[in-house]
């Protein structure tokens, strides 16, 4: 095992450069693969492990690769966020949900339906912030590797798309429930069962996904990119 020079380096960072790959973690992945292996080899053999590592990581294999780790990583936030929601239910912190479950159902039903609109709005900023949070930690982090290999691509955390997808379902699920009845000027929308109902569901999952979001991002923020 021996270190690799500056310039054996460069090389490799070039040559993963030339991939135009954009998921930070796969550029990671590669290029830690790539170092490891060249650094078992002598400096004279070095070229030519190179190259035969460029002939299985081709561009074509590295895009599938990064193809399978981005559908891979939709996935694995809101299935994290699933498994940490379904604690709220387990003995004991079922206690505590199902008191807080109550105590928010009857504070809801107290309160007029414009107020209800106006908390709506609570737990989307929080979601907003916690987001621009994680996305600000995720920058800072891909900034290092964006300097070590220049991809002619914009780099950034698969999953941090993943979260920023899940970012615009809950806006535009607000936009839907609030906003779409005005823009058809639906007659006293808000007086009805459906918008008492659906408010009420909307700031259950608002509050949750806060609350599961931030959990996730504790668990994963150590060992990942966000």
């Amino acid at each position: 095992m021996r270190k690799l020079s500056e310039q054996e380096l460069d090389q490799i960072k070039k040559a993963i450069s030339a991939k135009e790959l954009t998921s930070a973690e796969i550029l990671l992945e590669i290029y830690d693969h790539y170092v490891s292996h060249l650094e078992g080899f002598e400096s004279s053999k070095f070229e030519e492990e190179l190259f035969e590592l460029e002939q299985k990581f081709s561009f074509r294999y590295c895009h599938a690769l990064q193809s399978k780790f981005i559908k891979a990583s939709k996935k694995e936030i809101f299935n994290l966020q699933w498994s940490i929601f379904k604690t709220y239910f387990t003995w004991p912190r079922f206690l505590a949900t199902a008191l807080i479950l109550v105590f928010y159902f009857l504070f809801w039903m107290d309160v007029s339906n414009k107020t209800k609109v106006q908390l709506l709005i609570i737990p989307i900023v929080a979601i907003v912030i916690l987001s621009a949070w994680i996305y600000y930690q995720s920058f800072k982090k891909v900034s290092k590797i964006k300097q070590m290999i220049a991809s002619p691509k914009g780099i950034q955390s698969s999953l941090l798309a993943s979260i920023m997808m899940q970012l615009s379902l809950i806006t535009s699920s607000f936009n839907l429930m609030i906003l779409l009845p005005k823009v058809f000027d639906v007659p006293n929308y808000m007086e009805s069962s459906y918008f008492i109902a659906g408010t009420l569901l909307l700031f259950f999952i608002y509050v949750s996904y806060s609350l599961t979001l931030f959990e996730a991002w504790k668990l994963k923020t150590k060992s990942s990119l966000i």
